[in-house]
């Protein structure tokens, strides 16, 4: 049965939350989680590129965060301090199962899928099936990145998040992403250019 006071919890600022958290109140830690659940979630598919270990990375992911919330000196909005978490632990998951080939999840809302396409004329009806094969060429194209910049291209392009918050995701400096954002696109392009040949 949950608290009275719960339903006030819930329009708690992330800060407060964490406060309360870190003084030993679970329900305002299982907030953050409900909170966050579906981004990290979300985050770790589009770097693992399978549902059941995406699953298996946010959790542990929220794990790992609850451990270290005293250590967290809100530097950073609890979101990003979070998101880097996860795509760290990500990122430890795909070294673990480098040699198993898989493939990459991207949504179709505007990012790079957008911007490559953007390149390429045409768009009238009868270009649909050239479109839903081009889309899984860029999707392969992704698939091939190294980690971190999927990483950086799944957070900055699918996931619409400032360069400010994917550099403190990353744990990079902000001109460190741009390389990596700009390195992807070139690789991206001329992957995609080496396949029209």
């Amino acid at each position: 049965m949950s608290r009275p006071d719960a339903g006030r919890r819930r329009d708690l600022s992330d800060d407060e939350l964490v406060a309360r958290s870190i003084a030993g109140d679970d329900e305002a830690y299982r907030i953050l989680v409900e909170r966050y659940s579906d981004f990290v979630y979300t985050i770790a598919l589009r770097v693992v590129r399978s549902e059941e270990e995406a699953e298996d990375v946010a959790q542990e992911a929220f794990v790992r965060a609850h451990r270290a919330l005293p250590r967290f000196r809100g530097d950073s909005k609890f979101s990003s301090w979070l998101y880097r978490i996860a795509v760290n632990r990500a990122l430890t998951h795909l070294k673990r199962r480098r040699s198993r080939p898989s493939t990459v999840e991207m949504s179709s809302s505007p990012g790079v899928e957008a911007e490559i396409a953007a390149h390429r004329s045409g768009g009238s009806p009868a270009d649909e099936l050239l479109k839903d094969e081009f889309r899984a060429r860029v999707r392969a194209a992704v698939a091939k990145l190294p980690p971190r910049y999927r990483a950086a291209v799944t957070l900055f392009y699918l996931e619409e998040r400032s360069y400010k918050e994917v550099a403190e995701a990353l744990g990079v400096p902000m001109g460190t992403l741009k390389t990596h954002l700009h390195r992807s696109c070139a690789l991206l392009r001329d992957e995609l250019s080496t396949e029209n040949t």
